[in-house]
């Protein structure tokens, strides 16, 4: 009797063809193309309006470029053709680099929680210190030395591994990126005591805040006007940087935990690729819903229909009465 042959031997090709990959990409490319547009907006208000020039506003901005960059370069430039064709489409050494200088800018983002919660804690509690300590200047040299050490970091740490055959890399089996677990390639991050402990230090300061806005309630009336209407834009504001806090908090929450839980193909891509571009994204929707720049955006868009529309003066409507008596 012929033997029948095995449809096990027939290698899977993960590209469009494949479900699985066709509807990641698809997401990917929707999830992707709507962050690109809210972090490019925040941008272009802050470039655009300069009175929107502000030591919170252009930490917002670099926020919105990091997010952008990360998007473009790794989900929409990289993991998107992957997952189509089905197959590399740059060298392991470039594609190492991409993930690497994003994971290392996403930390840099993560120090900006911290910076964020000091600098709605000094504007409540110490508002006379505000823009000595907070104001543009300070706040651009906190920025580039953070994001210079960041990038000089990745920069020895991704030479160094490169030069041993060390790579991370997008898998399209898994629908995700993962490092290179050979023991020569094995370091210790320390990214979950980072977070820890960033998470730690922005509890305190959040608690400390939340404390002063709920007291600021309690005595409302004895309030001057000027000081009520301050803190109200710090409560907005703190609104805005609890909500982009808990965005890394569920990021890792899906990639540390909820990511072991199964070990289906679509389930790691969504832990692991979705969640992460989703974080991008929301981050940058966050930031123009709690801004004043929307209503930048709003007289932009209304403005001109605006001036279409003819009013009749109500000083006219007496006359022509009087008139045609």
């Amino acid at each position: 009797m012929a033997s029948n042959s095995s449809n096990e031997d027939v290698p899977i090709i993960y590209n469009y063809q494949d479900p699985s990959s066709f509807i990641a990409s698809i997401l990917m490319i929707v999830n992707g193309s709507f962050g690109v547009v809210c972090n490019s907006l925040i941008i272009y208000i802050f470039c655009k309006e300069t009175k929107e020039r502000t030591a919170f506003n252009v930490i917002c901005m670099v926020r919105a470029f990091v997010n952008l960059y990360i998007l473009i370069t790794n989900h929409l430039g990289l993991f998107v053709p992957m997952t189509l064709s089905g197959k590399a489409i740059v060298s392991k050494t470039l594609e190492t680099w991409a993930i690497s200088m994003s994971n290392s800018l996403y930390m840099a983002n993560e120090y900006l929680t911290v910076v964020i919660s000091v600098n709605r804690f000094i504007s409540l509690f110490f508002p006379l210190y505000y823009v000595k300590l907070c104001g543009m200047k300070p706040t651009v040299v906190i920025l580039i030395v953070m994001y210079a050490y960041r990038i000089g970091a990745v920069a020895k740490e991704t030479i160094s591994f490169t030069a041993i055959n060390c790579y991370i890399l997008y898998y399209v089996e898994y629908l995700s990126w993962l490092p290179d677990f050979s023991p020569q390639c094995s370091g210790n991050s320390g990214i979950l005591l980072f977070m820890a402990v960033n998470f730690a230090i922005v509890s305190v300061i959040n608690v400390a805040t939340f404390a002063k806005i709920f007291k600021f309630y309690k005595n409302q009336n004895k309030t001057d006007k000027e000081s009520r209407k301050r803190i109200k834009k710090n409560i907005y504001l703190f609104i805005q940087t609890v909500l982009q806090d808990s965005l890394y908090l569920i990021d890792i929450s899906f990639t540390f935990y909820f990511n072991s839980f199964y070990d289906y193909r679509f389930w790691t891509f969504f832990c692991g690729t979705f969640v992460w571009q989703s974080l991008h994204s929301l981050d940058g929707f966050i930031m123009i819903m709690f801004n004043e720049r929307l209503s930048f955006l709003k007289k932009q868009l209304f403005q001109p229909l605006a001036s279409k529309v003819s009013f009749v003066r109500v000083s006219q409507v007496p006359s022509r009465v009087h008139s045609n008596a």
